[in-house]
């Protein structure tokens, strides 16, 4: 019972803000265009759809994070690929989990913010392949997303960080990877949003992608908790990562 208590606690958040949409749209007669949605069954239907993705996101990441690991350290993109002292390890963060890990995601989702708006809009005489690619597009780049984020909360999770060799300097993956894209792209989705609509509109549609985004950004943490939780130390061996004794920034 208590593990069931502690997943319901870790889940409260996405849980009241989802209800909250859905009691929104039952309270108005005309839900239609509410939260991105043409009924009170797509807000649902989407809601399990991207957690959907997410979970089988994370549930892929074994298989992919020693390749990537592998990939990352030949690159060296920001710097060289390191094993610290974790900072918070495998214990659960409310801070992490409800707000920090969840910004990250809607932040990246931020550059589809556009698509967004008429993803599931289809025109009468639009064809199959039409109707089709949009959802599809959709599910991969969300998948995407999942990945990406997935792989760099595992390295922060299990001590991953982007060292600099000719200052010394070693930073978390997530100040790297997990804030410059996010603010990046969340930059670019909101420039993009506030072109094709007055600044009201905007700032509405704004908190409407957030509400429809941030329960299952908060789920795909709460998953992700439990998968490094559970197989930190598997993953930790396949990452092999050199250790260093250093300051994180």
């Amino acid at each position: 019972m208590g593990g069931i208590s502690k997943l319901a606690v870790a889940v409260s958040p996405a849980m009241v803000v989802f209800i909250s949409t859905v009691a929104i749209s039952l309270a108005l007669k005309s839900p239609e265009g509410l939260f991105l949605a043409h009924s009170r069954e797509h807000i649902l239907a989407r809601f399990l759809l991207i957690t959907a993705i997410f979970a089988v996101s994370v549930e892929a990441l074994p298989k992919f994070l020693p390749s990537i690991a592998v990939w990352l350290r030949r690159k060296r993109f920001f710097g060289q690929l390191v094993k610290a002292k974790p900072a918070h390890g495998t214990d659960f963060s409310k801070t992490i989990t409800w707000m920090i890990r969840p910004l990250q995601g809607i932040g990246l989702s931020m550059i589809f913010a556009q698509r967004l708006l008429n993803l599931f809009e289809v025109s009468a005489g639009a064809s199959y392949v039409s109707i089709l690619l949009r959802p599809t597009l959709f599910m991969v780049s969300t998948a995407l997303v999942a990945l990406l984020l997935s792989v760099v909360w595992t390295l922060d999770d299990l001590g991953g960080r982007i060292y600099n060799e000719k200052t010394g300097e070693v930073h978390m993956t997530g100040s790297t990877i997990g804030v410059v894209l996010p603010i990046v792209f969340g930059a670019l989705g909101l420039y993009s949003l506030f072109q094709i609509s007055s600044p009201a509109i905007a700032l509405v549609t704004v908190i409407e992608i957030a509400m429809v985004l941030y329960p299952p950004y908060v789920l795909l943490a709460v998953i992700h908790h439990r998968l490094v939780s559970v197989r930190g130390a598997k993953l930790e061996s396949e990452l092999r990562l050199r250790s260093i004794e250093t300051r994180v920034l």
